[in-house]
């Protein structure tokens, strides 16, 4: 069968990136190829183009406005920035949701055994299977395995929480919220699936920022965070709206808020706090770039305002 779009050499794919419009007067042609080939590659760099208007009629009809191939090269650098601190700090969530979840199974005196083999009984056939499947995974590898043999399927829930997957990890705290009646903690569960999203996508190396139109989110904000990014200083309330409609940075924000809420480390929350700071310096180093970009500005203002509030 015929590939629809084959291919494209580098030379091939900077005259298609002319042919739609985009310029190279800030990063010439030549370097735009050096940068393709060792770099990032065609197909997601591209990606970034979402962001930016076509001309909707006349001679350039279907071309990019005034898009430079360095405006691309710079977002995705940001874009790539991000991601590594969106999984740097779902991993310290994910290491304070353990902990939250020790603290709880002493409030309320629970036998650290029965808990998981009452979650593990509470699994349909094909959960448990699934389950199975990922213990035996980790079984075979170095890092879960004496821990694995040493309780051979009669896990104290905090040997439990070491072997299992974030995902299985959000999964039980649910169980855990619901068997307390845990309000907090239910409403806690939802947030940390929303860091579970943007963790995978982000550890996965999938682009964030490359569609931030509005009114993408199929949830509202929760409730909490919107009480929260209220309380900021000059957050107009349209462009808070606006902003967390998109549900990628909907689940940006919501990450952010679940590390400020969950993590009790001083330490921790000051590092935090400045490797976003530079993110953001990072992000005005070229702010040029977007005076005429009304989207990726104010996605980029709207992020700063929060970090300079919340961290």
């Amino acid at each position: 069968m015929e590939n629809d779009k084959p291919r494209l050499s580098l030379d091939e794919q900077i005259q298609h990136l002319k042919d739609k419009g985009i310029l190279f007067n800030i990063m010439d042609e030549e370097s735009a190829k050096q940068y393709l080939k060792y770099n990032n590659n065609y197909y997601k760099l591209t990606s970034f183009r979402k962001n930016y208007d076509k001309h909707p009629g006349g001679k350039n009809e279907g071309k990019y406005i005034n898009l430079e191939f360095a405006y691309l090269v710079d977002v995705s650098i940001i874009d790539m920035r991000l991601r590594y601190r969106v999984v740097e700090m779902a991993l310290d969530i994910e290491h304070h949701t353990k902990l939250q979840l020790l603290r709880k199974m002493d409030e309320y005196d629970e036998d650290g055994y029965q808990i998981v083999k009452d979650y593990i009984g509470s699994l349909d056939d094909r959960q448990k299977n699934y389950f199975e499947s990922e213990i035996n995974r980790n079984r075979r590898g170095i890092y879960c395995r004496d821990i694995i043999e040493k309780y051979e399927g009669n896990y104290p829930v905090w040997a439990f929480i070491e072997i299992i997957s974030f995902g299985k990890l959000v999964g039980f705290y649910h169980y855990c919220a619901n068997r307390f009646s845990d309000k907090e903690m239910k409403y806690d569960y939802y947030g940390l699936l929303t860091c579970k999203k943007i963790r995978n996508a982000s550890a996965h190396s999938n682009c964030i920022l490359n569609d931030l139109r509005s009114h993408t989110a199929e949830h509202r904000t929760k409730k909490d965070i919107t009480e929260e990014l209220m309380n900021i200083p000059h957050m107009n309330s349209n462009f808070r709206k606006n902003r967390m409609s998109n549900e990628r940075i909907q689940q940006i924000i919501t990450l952010l808020y679940m590390h400020k809420k969950m993590v009790r480390s001083e330490g921790v929350a000051l590092y935090e706090s400045g490797e976003l700071k530079k993110l953001i310096r990072r992000i005005d180093r070229n702010s040029t770039y977007y005076k005429t970009n009304k989207l990726i500005q104010g996605t980029f203002k709207f992020l700063g305002l929060v970090v300079d509030s919340w961290f």
